[in-house]
């Protein structure tokens, strides 16, 4: 179970180190980062591990469910919100945009990558029958 989860983070944290790459976004999260991706991957994957596992022997499945959603809205959260203020991004979208709505969009997608994100590993928790 968890095997599987760490897998879902690890892809989950690739995706988002190369969209940031990909962005020009200098400091990804809120937790660290600081030129290291591997020490911020090992920092968020450690965490979340230990979490989970808390909240699993706590709670259980649910546990799994309401740990795996803050990680992952978090980080995705973040990540849009640090997109919404990079230069391709408003390139894109036009610069006559306000930041409040560049923001609320980012928000929105955030909110649905996080829905789908939690959405297959919800399906996963509870094919594994626990």
């Amino acid at each position: 179970m968890f095997l599987i989860l760490f897998c879902l983070h690890s892809i989950l944290v690739f995706f988002i180190l190369n969209i940031a790459i990909a962005f020009k976004v200098k400091k990804i999260t809120i937790f660290i980062l600081k030129k290291s991706k591997l020490k911020f991957y090992l920092f968020y994957i450690i965490t979340f591990l230990i979490s989970a596992s808390i909240f699993f022997r706590i709670i259980g499945t649910n546990g799994l469910q309401i740990v795996n959603f803050l990680f992952s809205f978090i980080i995705l959260f973040e990540l849009c919100i640090k997109i919404a203020e990079s230069e391709r991004f408003i390139n894109w979208i036009g610069e006559s945009l306000e930041k409040s709505l560049r923001y609320l969009i980012m928000f929105v997608i955030s909110l649905n990558a996080t829905y789908f994100f939690t959405r297959i590993t919800e399906q996963i928790i509870k094919s594994q029958n626990i």
